[in-house]
């Protein structure tokens, strides 16, 4: 009896405590695409060629697209809409727009908070907005 009691213990506390949802925990696997990066609105085609994001929120890392290359690296996010992304890798195609496509890896690289209002993803650094999303 006395072996019992420990493990329901800890059986109990193991159940008793929950684990807090990430804030980024409905992001997965959704396309959050481009359309305005530094006050500039970006001419969208709706194809997957448009720049976008896709958040794998299990393990923090984000894929997508630039424009023309596909792009993925890792992310850290908080609660208190605090975001930031790491490195971005890509693929090396010749693209006709390449100096979009490096505005736009390096703008992800100034992210340091998020906010998301009626489906809009603003990416911020500071109070300044970088880049908007839907």
């Amino acid at each position: 009896m006395r072996k019992t009691i420990p493990l329901f213990a800890l059986l109990l506390f193991a159940y008793s405590c929950s684990h807090k949802l990430s804030p980024d925990h409905n992001w997965g696997d959704r396309k959050w695409v481009l359309f305005e990066i530094k006050g500039n609105p970006v001419q969208l085609s709706g194809t997957d060629k448009d720049a976008h994001l896709v958040f794998f929120a299990a393990d923090k890392r984000y894929g997508g697209s630039g424009g023309c290359n596909r792009i993925n690296g890792i992310y850290e996010i908080n609660n208190k809409n605090k975001l930031s992304f790491g490195e971005t890798a890509s693929t090396k195609m010749l693209c006709s727009d390449q100096a979009f496509e490096n505005s736009f890896i390096a703008a992800l690289s100034t992210v340091n908070s998020y906010e998301i209002t009626n489906g809009i993803m603003t990416l911020k650094n500071g109070k300044e907005v970088v880049m908007r999303l839907r």
